[in-house]
């Protein structure tokens, strides 16, 4: 049994010293209370933008493979608005501070370049974690773009097939 973390934080007691998320990131989806979700076109561009912001410096943003995600989406979801939900919740009551409940292998996969959780949160989960390997994606953002997958698969392979 193992459990790999992906662009993830320690869920622990706020740390002053930990940065926060890009603020550029809380202004973007301020402009969702207006969007009109019924329009295809227009939930398309805004979810293409918000890929764009979370994305990171080393690889080219894919904006056809992201406007065709986005658009599958649309299509298949009777409403995006849920697909941010987690964005609504506020405590993590009774989950706070239990990590040294978790005595297996653990690969945590973060980019240097995540503005949702930067970097300094994946070092701080290492250190929290005795069991924990980090897998550090140089230039990426809040993304799995498809040239670190090489990196992942591998990383995964050999974090699954040593437990």
């Amino acid at each position: 049994m193992s459990l790999t973390l992906v662009a993830s934080e320690r869920l622990a007691s706020a740390d002053p010293r930990l940065p926060g998320t890009d603020p550029r990131l809380a202004e973007y989806h301020a402009r969702a209370a207006t969007l009109d979700w019924m329009n295809r076109d227009a939930v398309v561009a805004y979810q293409v933008g918000a890929w764009r912001l979370l994305a990171g410096s080393r690889h080219a943003f894919d904006e056809a493979l992201v406007r065709s995600i986005a658009g599958a989406d649309f299509d298949r979801a009777p409403d995006l608005r849920t697909a941010f939900n987690h964005a609504t919740l506020q405590d993590a009551h009774g989950w706070i501070d239990r990590r040294e409940g978790i005595r297996v292998p653990v690969l945590i996969i973060h980019g240097t370049e995540d503005p949702v959780l930067p970097y300094p949160h994946a070092l701080a989960l290492q250190r929290a974690l005795p069991h924990a390997t980090l897998l550090t994606l140089d230039g990426t953002g809040h993304e799995l773009p498809r040239g670190d997958w090489p990196a992942i698969i591998q990383a995964l392979e050999l974090h699954t097939s040593s437990n």
